[in-house]
């Protein structure tokens, strides 16, 4: 096999593969016209259930959207590719309407608190992960005749009901349609290759999976990339992770070196290309794969193909995929220093998973040791028993709001919006212990109003977006014939994730010191100076921004409040019954963007903060405030119980390029994971900062192009980040610097 060119000259066309697509018009319709008539066709079909109506839209996206099969890449294009524009979306919009319309009774109270900020709400479809085992031991015929079996037992038992009927329909059509398009583009390929090796032996690649499993590491890789592409832009259900890679692809890598078929050059070739796919589809919160894990026997699931693909991942130097490593005491040290050596040299969308912790975690809601060993790593850093569980994330709390709202007595003071909770504001706060009961009470208000909610939307999800492609995957729901992503998993999760939560413990801590202990000024002046965002109080406010009494910096009185809101947390959220047949998790995740979103519609802060500033995110600090080093740091997150945060539990953590040098940084950040882990956190990522590289990169960002930040879960170019969101990277840079 020779391949047609190398990776540096066909970067262009795989830079440009989902941003500015070329495709063959005779290969079929374009996006837009794809898009109208599968609403013509759902209109024609509307007498029957959702999952064949949602399954024959598939089939005719399957059939009509353009396709091409590159002699610059080993993998194949799917037509008009947009995350947010993708063929499916009029039609599951359409039944969210109808949902929202002639259902919903909450959806006045979900608006509320949107709007207030409160707390965001969705329905949430973003992160499914397949059974990979059996995707590679089935392929794609295989997964469709296992369904046909199931669907023989229920008919064989007379337990084939309409919505089953539906249900084995829907994958049915699904999955004959995925086979049909593989067989598209096989024939498209066999047709434009003349003679190129690379078309080939893609083609090659296709007939084999459609005749059943991958049989070498190139056909597991197309495969994956098949489903999520398959999952993603046609199903509309995004997969949030490739799989436990250096696991799943190990067998195949060594058949493949010991019979000759391929070499390991070629092989780390099939990696380079395909990781570049999700470097160019360029999704903001990135996708994720894992390393690691643990085997039966106890030994690590680190092996040698785990270091090609780090070795691939770093020679890219990308924001996507992200990479996420299973860490315990059995992971080899040589692979800890590969990573934490890449990571201090810039390339760092890494994250480290604490197996421990997570074991510790998933058996507090009744995981078995053995589901825990196994789960998968999803979504940003989230885990999850694998094929067993799934989980939506249907809430994100505004750590702050509450406080504003104790002070107000439930009403929004910039919206206006009355959240119905009395706590008898000012009046009825005489001490401290008055402000934290009033904005406990507040919290857990918003935590009730945001569940009662979520029960309401989540018990329609499959009638939305039935997920057939994805269901077909999870044995229990072929079992059940019940969609997986619905109740038709073992697991079927719902978590609740905060944002703001430093900034909330600052900010009380704040009053607590300058109110009832300093006295320096009353409860209703500081509630009159906030109103008016500090103005004429500039003095007021850098006292109280530069206040000691920090989160983040290891100190007990501080750290003391900090766990016990964590553990309201839990005890409010944890293991509450949901609208899918599952339960509730707490999670000290950060989703996208609302550490800004939410800052936008929060007034000033006691801790010093202006009005529309961003708020922290995570169980980190609030940007800037952690001035104590990063051991007191860990102190301070690992204060808390990680497993009262069972959905996730992530730190970031930003270190000074000088403390990570030579052999002692190796060791440095060596240490500070294995206390993190000793301490049972659970999540933690780094960002290697010199704050006067940040300000250059401000001034000159065309120098800079390639300078990567850790924000939240994923990551992305400094340069392009907000100003105000670049300005908060380097105020944290310049106080770890001192």
């Amino acid at each position: 096999m020779i391949a047609t060119g190398t990776l540096e000259q066909d970067k262009a066309y795989l830079w440009s593969k989902f941003k500015d697509p070329v495709f063959d018009p005779d290969t079929g319709l374009d996006s837009e016209t794809i898009k109208a008539n599968v609403l013509k066709l759902a209109e024609e079909l509307k007498h029957l259930p959702h999952p064949v109506v949602k399954a024959r839209a598939f089939e005719y996206v399957a059939r009509h959207v353009r396709i091409d099969v590159n002699p610059h890449d080993w993998f194949v294009a799917f037509g008009c590719y947009d995350r947010w524009n993708r063929p499916l979306d009029g039609l599951v919009a359409k039944w969210d309407r109808e949902v929202d319309d002639t259902r919903l009774t909450t959806l006045q109270l979900m608006q509320n608190l949107k709007q207030s900020g409160a707390c965001g709400m969705g329905k949430d479809f973003d992160h499914s992960v397949p059974d990979w085992d059996a995707l590679f031991a089935l392929g794609f015929p295989g997964i469709r005749q296992r369904a046909r079996s199931y669907r023989r037992r229920r008919q064989d038992s007379g337990q084939l009901t309409p919505e089953a009927e539906a249900y084995f329909d829907g994958i049915e059509i699904t999955y004959t349609a995925i086979l049909d398009m593989l067989g598209r583009f096989r024939d498209h390929a066999l047709k434009h290759a003349d003679g190129d090796e690379r078309v080939l032996a893609c083609a090659a690649c296709l007939d084999s999976l459609i005749q059943g499993p991958p049989t070498n590491t190139y056909e597991v890789l197309q495969l994956i990339y098949l489903y999520f592409m398959i999952s993603e832009y046609v199903d509309r259900l995004q997969v949030r992770s490739l799989g436990n890679l250096d696991r799943t692809v190990y067998p195949y890598y060594r058949k493949d070196l010991q019979e000759g078929r391929y070499t390991e050059a070629q092989i780390r070739e099939f990696f380079a290309y395909f990781m570049m796919q999700f470097a160019s589809i360029a999704n903001p919160w990135g996708h994720p794969f894992y390393f690691g894990g643990t085997r039966r026997d106890g030994q690590s699931e680190i092996n040698e193909l785990s270091y090609l693909i780090l070795d691939e991942f770093d020679k890219l130097d990308i924001c996507s995929p992200k990479l996420q490593l299973k860490i315990s005491p059995n992971t080899p040290t040589e692979f800890i220093d590969k990573a934490v050596d890449i990571i201090r040299r810039g390339r760092n969308s890494m994250v480290f998973l604490c197996e421990p912790s997570i074991k510790r975690a998933m058996m507090g809601y009744g995981a078995t040791e053995e589901e825990a060993r196994t789960c998968d790593i999803t979504g940003c850093y989230e885990f999850v028993p694998r094929a067993r569980g799934n989980t939506t994330i249907v809430a994100y709390l505004n750590m702050l709001k509450p406080l504003e709202l104790a002070l107000y007595d439930g009403v929004d003071p910039f919206a206006g919006i009355d959240l119905g909770c009395r706590t008898g504001g000012l009046d009825a706060i005489r001490t401290f212990d008055d402000l934290h009961a009033a904005y406990l009470k507040q919290l857990g208000h918003i935590i009730e109003s945001a569940i009662r909610c979520a029960n309401d939307f989540e018990q329609h999800l499959n009638f939305i977006n039935p997920t057939n492609a994805y269901s077909a995957t999870i044995e229990n729901s072929l079992a059940t014939a019940r969609d997986a992503f619905h109740d038709g998993s073992i697991y079927n999760i719902s978590s609740i994730l905060t944002a703001g939560f430093a900034t909330a413990v600052d900010a009380m801590m704040a009053v607590r010191e300058f109110v009832f202990e300093k006295q320096e000024l009353s409860l209703q002046q500081l509630k009159d100076v906030l109103r008016d965002n500090w103005k004429g109080h500039e003095k007021l406010r850098l006292r109280m921004l530069q206040g000691r009494s920090k989160y983040g910096n290891g100190i007990d009185a501080v750290d003391f409040y900090a766990e016990t809101l964590s553990r309201f947390l839990g005890n409010k959220i944890n293991m509450r019954p949901n609208g899918r047949g599952g339960f509730y998790l707490a999670s000290m995740h950060t989703p996208p963007r609302y550490y800004l979103t939410h800052g936008q519609k929060t007034g000033a802060t006691p801790d010093g903060r202006l009005a529309g500033e961003e708020i922290s995110r995570n169980i980190s600090p609030t940007m800037g405030m952690d001035i104590n080093g990063v051991t007191a740091l860990i102190r301070s997150a690992t204060r808390m119980d990680s497993a009262l945060h069972p959905a996730d539990f992530p730190l970031d953590v930003m270190l000074h390029p000088a403390t990570v040098e030579g052999d002692e940084g190796l060791v440095a950040m060596r240490t500070l994971l294995n206390a993190y882990m000793q301490r049972h956190g659970i999540a933690i990522q780094f960002n290697v900062f010199d704050a006067d590289t940040l300000i250059d990169a401000q001034s000159n960002p065309d120098k800079y192009r390639g300078l990567q930040v850790r924000v939240c879960g994923w990551n992305v170019h400094f340069t392009d980040l907000s100003r105000k969101e670049q300005d908060m990277f380097i105020r944290r840079a310049q106080n770890i610097s001192g």
